[in-house]
């Protein structure tokens, strides 16, 4: 006698045959057990518990760039800082580095993941109504204030080459310092630090500074007028 009845073959677990790769072929098992071995940079860890193999990158430095080679392995580029980019080398790595200029008319400012890029082409003018006013890299300033000579204090940091300028209007003027600064004029120079300035003596009097040396010392470019120098 003989039994017959349905039988539900997705219930069947088929063991796996064969891994393949990329190249090589086929691998078959030997005595049940295929090995996942890394490479270059690679780690392989099983967990049986799971039934499950995980696949790491190893030999890397956290935030660092990363750049390939002839053998397959990576190679470090090191950890960006502010403002740093790969910048090609032919026939060799990537180096990080920092943008310059050699043009003094153009400032260049890195920060955390931003390069600023500021030309001095031209300058900026300003009405000033008040009795002081603190002044700012390539910007004019016309002394505008009614009865009392407008007193201008010089940035505490400037870039080489970057301009500033004072035109008298309604009445003079008066270019102060912050400690550590001096401007240069012709054969003289102003006493460094809060105690030197330069002062127009009439009403129209103009000048124009030239940053020379970064944050400290500036040259008188033009002027028109008999400036006092203290």
């Amino acid at each position: 006698m003989s039994n017959t009845g349905s039988f539900d073959i997705s219930s069947i677990i088929i063991p796996i045959q064969t891994l393949t790769g990329d190249v090589g072929g086929a691998v078959s098992p030997l005595a049940g057990n295929i090995d996942v071995v890394g490479g270059n940079n690679i780690t392989t860890t099983g967990t049986p518990a799971t039934n499950t193999i995980t696949i790491d990158v190893t030999g890397t430095t956290n935030h660092a760039l990363q750049v390939g080679n002839g053998t397959g392995s990576l190679t470090s580029l090191g950890v960006a800082t502010n403002g740093q980019i790969p910048i090609g080398s032919t026939g060799a790595n990537p180096v990080l580095a920092t943008l310059t200029s050699t043009d003094s008319s153009v400032t260049i400012t890195n920060g955390a993941g931003s390069i600023d890029l500021s030309a001095h082409g031209g300058i900026t003018w300003v009405n000033v109504t008040g009795a002081t006013q603190a002044m700012a890299i390539n910007t004019g300033y016309l002394a505008n204030c009614v009865g009392v000579n407008v007193v201008f204090t010089l940035p505490v940091t400037a870039a080489l080459g970057v301009v500033l300028a004072v035109a008298g209007s309604q009445n003079g003027w008066t270019i102060a310092q912050n400690a550590g600064q001096t401007i240069h004029f012709l054969g003289n120079n102003t006493t460094t630090g809060i105690g030197g300035s330069l002062a127009s003596t009439t009403r129209y009097d103009c000048i124009e500074l030239v940053c020379i040396v970064a944050n400290t010392d500036f040259v008188v470019r033009n002027v028109v007028g008999n400036i006092t120098i203290v």
